[in-house]
């Protein structure tokens, strides 16, 4: 068998549209990356198992030339090389690789210095690790994002030994190490140790051979995306077989796409005229169940969830049936999904943010039904996202305080420090300063261990505030919404008012009618982000505020919904007096979803997890400002001006 002649077919395949390219052919060189290499601090790693898909380039020119990337041969098929080659071959084939090859390690990746042909034979068996007797160069540090994740790397490796995970994003190995069962003290255990290194290993081998001809996600990436979607204590003990049907069940999830994030920023216009045909398929009535992870009298949030669902199959009459279930963790969601889905439920909407996790792995089981997540942060083709622009509402009760207040002290009662959160504070913020320019912000969190509700801010001379957005029957309203303190009674103002009902009515609609689903690209994920313009939200005032001063809050509110204004644009300053908004543009809807800031007339600042009630915590860890989902701008196909 010409193994030799094989390969190196494949190699000059690799070679030739590397010229067309005008890319270089050849392996990489590291001497030629880094010409400062020989004055770069160093590390002896010892001999470990490395992965051969990161082992990427010889160290120097030597050899080089003989391979394309890959270490694919491409020398002639009648040299010596091609004949040691095959030897060598033949040799690994009968014995293995008796000798480990030598290698230095740069930013994870290595570059071998002795054994390259070693190397070139065991990429053309399919192995996946090989023994190398390493050295680790130590980069310059730097503020750079891959720097940082690179050291995170290195203090990674040091405490488990385990050098196969690498992961491309500043806050991953955090991220995994917080995951729930992930470890049970601060050393790690042998026990722990193996069982994470078996488990990559299952995950790299089944993710290398699905994913082969796929542009997708590093695999150290797509690794904790894995753990993330179906939790680390589901799948720690998984055999091979179960790990290849997960990643099967999420490959569309690993591929790489740009813009893979829609937003929808307002409702779509009435869907046209379908021929009759067409119509003679379309669902003529819709089971939709609903999901809460506690129970509705327990939370304002969820009562207001479950009366838009009221709403919505009042409106809908016999067209739309839904049910409420109760599902506080993820088993309880599968199982509640699985046995609806018997029972004939095709939509189902997750009324929490913390409950996309526990979405991920039904909907991609059962991909012929909808999923809808209350969510702002999302990038799961088969879990369409959903929230309202509260910092829309926000910034017109931000005027209202701006005008009610007559020393600029203003309090501001925020719920989590989540992606959202911060936008909503500053609008308001922005608000009361363009009416109060002396107006200062005191921002709490009811969600702080600390937080008193009797008595939010001890600073007598703050008497605005705005305290949570929603209330339901069993609260006091007139905790709620905007009110000014007078003596030892409050005096209410203003209210934020959701109106879910809409929103759950179009979107049945839309499933009803048939456009839920276009002929668009599978590879997009699709959220929802609709606003005051979509009538999906608004402010309601009391008899009691100004009407005349309300004139300009009813100027503003207008000109949101027309889209004509945002509170973010113009010169924008954080806490730090950074510049986050020049004065001759506007925040691009990705910027404001992505605000991880408050502004300079905020006084105040996120609470750390820990200083977190613990009901709390587990959304903060999922979608908190350094939570397990940080948004990147590059990933959102909106992110425009």
């Amino acid at each position: 068998m010409d193994r030799y002649g094989r390969v190196r077919r494949e190699g000059l395949r690799v070679y030739t549209a590397a010229i067309q390219a005008n890319q270089d052919p050849y392996l990489p060189v590291l001497e030629a990356r880094v010409p400062e290499l020989a004055s770069l601090s160093r590390l002896s790693l010892g001999i470990i198992s490395v992965p051969l898909s990161r082992v990427v380039g010889s160290v120097s020119e030597g050899r080089s030339k003989a391979f394309t990337k890959n270490f694919l041969p491409i020398l002639d098929g009648g040299s010596e090389f091609a004949a040691k080659w095959d030897h060598l071959y033949e040799s690994v084939e009968a014995k293995g690789v008796t000798m480990p090859v030598t290698a230095l390690e740069y930013l994870g990746y290595y570059y071998i210095i002795e054994g390259n042909k070693r190397v070139s034979v065991m990429k053309a068996m399919g192995s996946l690790e090989i023994e190398a007797d390493v050295t680790r160069v130590y980069p310059p540090r730097t503020q750079d994002d891959e720097i940082t994740a690179y050291y995170e790397y290195c203090d990674f490796t040091k405490e488990t030994g385990i050098y196969g995970i690498l992961f491309t994003r500043p806050g991953s190995y955090q991220k995994l190490v917080s995951l729930p069962g992930m470890r049970a003290g601060e050393k790690w255990t042998e026990d722990e140790i193996l069982s994470l290194r078996k488990l990559f290993h299952y995950f790299a081998e089944t993710y290398e051979t699905q994913m082969k001809d796929t542009e997708c996600l590093p695999v150290g990436d797509a690794f904790l995306a894995y753990l993330i979607a179906f939790g680390y204590l589901s799948v720690r003990d998984d055999s091979m077989d179960k790990t290849r049907e997960r990643v099967r069940l999420m490959s569309r999830e690993f591929e790489v796409h740009d813009g893979r994030v829609n937003l929808v920023m307002d409702r779509a216009n009435p869907a046209p005229a379908v021929p009759l045909i067409t119509s003679l398929f379309r669902p003529s009535h819709l089971k939709a169940a609903f999901l809460f992870n506690r129970p509705i009298e327990a939370s304002a949030w969820n009562y207001w969830h479950n009366l838009g669902r009221l709403e919505a199959e009042e409106k809908l009459g016999g067209k739309l049936e839904t049910v409420a279930r109760i599902v506080p963790s993820r088993a309880d969601f599968e199982q509640t999904v699985d046995q609806l889905i018997r029972d004939g439920y095709t939509a189902f909407f997750a009324t929490s943010p913390v409950m996309l996790n526990s979405a991920i792995e039904p909907a991609l089981t059962h991909p012929e039904a909808r999923f809808l997540c209350c969510s702002l942060l999302s990038s799961y083709t088969n879990i369409r996202t959903y929230y309202i622009r509260f910092f829309e509402a926000k910034f017109l009760l931000g005027l209202a305080a701006g005008i009610l207040s007559d020393n600029g002290k203003i309090g501001y009662i925020a719920d989590y420090p989540i992606y959202g959160s911060p936008a909503a504070a500053n609008a308001f913020a922005l608000g009361a300063r363009m009416v109060n320019p002396g107006a200062k912000i005191y921002v709490n969190w009811f969600s702080a261990s600390w937080y008193n509700d009797a008595q939010p801010f001890e600073d007598p001379e703050i008497r605005v505030v705005c305290n949570r957005d929603i209330t339901a029957p069993q609260y006091d309203a007139r905790d709620c919404g905007l009110y000014v303190r007078k003596d030892k009674s409050l005096v209410h103002m203003a209210t934020l008012v959701p109106r879910w009902g809409l929103f759950y009515r179009l979107i049945s609609e839309m499933i009803l009618n048939g456009t839920f689903n276009p002929a668009e690209n599978r590879q997009t994920s699709t959220n929802y982000w609709w606003g005051i313009g979509s009538h999906i939200l608004d402010v309601a005032f009391s008899s009691r505020f100004d009407p005349y001063a309300a004139r300009i809050i009813n100027h503003f509110r207008e000109e949101l919904k027309e889209g004509t204004f945002t509170p973010f644009e113009g010169e924008i300053r954080d806490q730090s007096g950074a510049l986050r908004c020049e004065a001759d543009r506007r925040l691009t809807p990705a910027e404001i979803l992505c605000m991880d800031y408050l502004v300079d007339n905020i006084v105040g600042s996120f609470p750390r997890e820990e200083e977190l009630i613990e009901t709390a915590r587990p959304l903060v860890r999922l979608q908190g400002i350094h939570g397990e989902l940080k948004p990147e701008l590059s990933s959102f196909s909106w992110n425009r001006k």
